[in-house]
């Protein structure tokens, strides 16, 4: 029985026959509540397919992911009009005289992307008729959080073309690149929207977006090598006007409603104890966690989901300086991560205080006094964010791979410990006797 390619379907065709593995299953809310599938071919082609959401139990009865199914008894009409996962001219529609039957094909795909170029992006910015599948090498990956308590995760890519592009990941994303992602990694991004700030063009993560951490799939092998044969990015690279705090309090002053990046040589001169210099976040949905007390213990617990693991999170508040001015600024975790070498839950563990958070570790102290170029996001509310840091040293002396060499004189007082993945991470309070036996150490 001859099948018909999936890209060869047109809108009104007579419907034929298609051999095709089920990738992707969502609902798309709206006015009518729809069932949505993604359809691939062995060729590698995919296609959308709706049905009605008042039969899911009918459709979830017969069609089942990753299955791959001979299907014929469909319509064909027009794409859908709003965040299509597929550019095709044409979609299906599937109703109870569809018939699937299961068959055994190997050789069909079991992902799909179709990759779009920094140029096709710049004919979709706040284009959401199709969203957009886009690959890149990590330079920069982080979590920022925003004035609205929310926490966002800001990853900075590179293309084949050496053209650079942020992606943000909304709250319900975060889980998508995780801590093992770092620079030089490989990243295949899908069902992205495309916007514009400041003259630049981004990404912003859907609730369809789904990430894959060095793509081994065949359509993602020659982008990967590309990718990993490009130079590495130069720290002058960065397209970023250097200022004075004194610049910066003037721009503060114009009230111009956007965030600006910018670089400023300064010196933390006070860290600020009147606020915490860190917080946890569910590992699940990135929701502030709460302490618990059991049995000596302070367990970190979820307002809504169970079996996660506290992330600590830097967040220091600080006072810097240069030659013509002094500021507040908020230090966010990679910034902080840069001048210790040590992540916060380690920080926290080994030298913090659960019980008080504002209590600055004399090791963080250890950050003050010493020129840096900050690396800073001034806000539209005035507040200075700095998100990374560079030794005046390292801006100087940049290594063949592109990266300033970052080392630490810290050695912790204790063993960094084995996370403890458990329903609710317990992490045993320091007594007071026992900080005075670190310090004398």
């Amino acid at each position: 029985m001859a099948c018909q390619r999936v890209r060869d379907i047109r809108e009104r065709q007579k419907s034929g026959n298609i051999q095709i593995r089920v990738l992707r299953k969502w609902i798309l809310k709206g006015k009518k509540e729809e069932l949505c599938y993604q359809f691939c071919d062995v060729h590698g082609d995919c296609i959308e397919a709706t049905a009605d959401a008042k039969h899911i139990e009918y459709f979830n009865s017969m069609i089942q992911l990753q299955s791959c199914y001979r299907v014929s008894g469909y319509i064909c009409v027009g794409p859908r009009s709003y965040m299509a996962t597929v550019d095709h001219p044409a979609s299906l529609i599937i109703g109870q005289k569809a018939k699937f039957d299961r068959i055994e094909a190997n050789d069909i795909p079991t992902s799909y992307f179709n990759f779009a170029t920094y140029d096709t992006l710049k004919t979709r910015i706040r284009n959401l008729s199709v969203l957009s599948d886009y690959i890149g090498r990590v330079e920069k990956n982080g979590l920022r959080p925003t004035s609205t308590g929310k926490t966002l995760l800001k990853t900075l890519l590179r293309d084949e073309m050496e053209q650079e592009i942020e992606i943000t990941f909304w709250p319900d994303k975060l889980h998508l690149i995780g801590d093992d992602v770092v620079p030089g990694d490989v990243v295949a991004i899908s069902s992205a929207k495309v916007t514009e700030y400041n003259g630049h063009i981004q990404l912003e993560s859907t609730h369809l977006t789904t990430a894959v951490k060095n793509p081994d799939m065949l359509q993602a092998v020659e982008h990967v090598q590309r990718l990993r044969a490009l130079p590495a990015m130069q720290d002058i690279a960065r397209n970023e006007p250097t200022v004075t705090l004194l610049d910066l309090e003037i721009i503060s002053q114009q009230k111009v409603q956007s965030s600006r990046n910018f670089t400023c040589e300064a010196t933390i001169t006070r860290i600020n104890d009147n606020r915490a210099w860190y917080y946890v976040l569910c590992s699940k949905c990135s929701n502030k966690l709460y302490q618990e007390h059991d049995n000596g213990n302070i367990v970190f617990v979820c307002k809504d989901d169970e079996n996660i693991v506290p992330n600590f999170r830097y967040c220091v508040n600080a006072t810097i300086t240069d030659a013509t001015a002094s500021a507040e600024a908020v230090f966010f975790n990679e910034s902080i991560k840069t001048m210790l070498n040590i992540n916060c839950e380690d920080m926290v563990t080994n030298y913090g205080q659960l019980t008080n958070p504002n209590k600055v570790p004399e090791i963080l102290e250890s950050i003050t006094n010493t020129p840096r170029m900050l690396h800073l996001t001034l806000k539209n509310d005035g507040q200075i964010a700095v998100n990374d840091v560079t030794n005046l040293a390292e801006s100087s002396d940049i290594q063949s791979t592109g990266t300033a060499s970052r080392t630490s004189t810290i050695t912790p007082l204790t063993p960094i410990p084995v996370p403890n993945i458990s329903k609710r991470q317990l992490l045993q309070t320091p007594d007071a006797g026992t900080e005075k036996r670190q310090r004398r150490a």
